[in-house]
């Protein structure tokens, strides 16, 4: 049986690892893959708009998981990811990356446990599809808000830019 060094508390000694290729997240790294930013859930007309918005850019995304938290995701690769897909920095990296915990990771996911995310969009269009059919009362109220913004706007801007309707 292996026993605690001297000094030091059971959490405070991991065991080695025999073979790295051995660990779940072994040429994984899709948590280094991402950002995501916990946005609130829309309810005004705006805050639509702003989804749809972020839809707009590219590698961007928008989500809620299933305890129904709104997320904004921006793909981008950590800086300090080597070509090998570990850590460069692993001994100094941020609390959020320590605190992670690869059993909740969506690659671990079984097929019991459903996708990942609750809801996924990665286009307007999709977003928009999705708004309509479930929120159809604020869909409705949106696109009127938003057919009377761009009447309003329209004329100040092709003014602005010199072309006339």
């Amino acid at each position: 049986m292996w026993k605690t060094p001297r000094g030091a508390t059971q959490e405070q000694v991991l065991l080695p690892l025999v073979k790295q290729s051995e660990h779940p997240c072994h040429g994984c790294a899709k948590c280094c893959l991402y950002v995501a930013i916990e946005i609130d859930s829309p309810t005004s007309l705006t805050e639509y708009d702003h989804v749809i918005w972020y839809l707009y850019h590219e590698n961007v995304s928008v989500f809620v998981d299933w305890e129904g938290q709104w997320f904004v995701k921006f793909d981008t690769r950590c800086k300090n990811l080597t070509p090998s897909g570990l850590c460069g920095i692993y001994e100094s990296r941020p609390a959020i990356c320590k605190d992670f915990d690869w059993r909740e990771c969506e690659n671990h996911m079984t097929p019991e446990e459903g996708p990942p995310d609750k809801w996924l969009w990665e286009t307007p269009e999709a977003f928009l599809a999705w708004f309509e059919k479930q929120r159809p009362k604020a869909f409705r109220r949106y696109r009127d808000f938003m057919k009377k913004k761009h009447r309003t706007a329209e004329k100040p801007e092709l003014l602005r830019i010199g072309t006339t309707a």
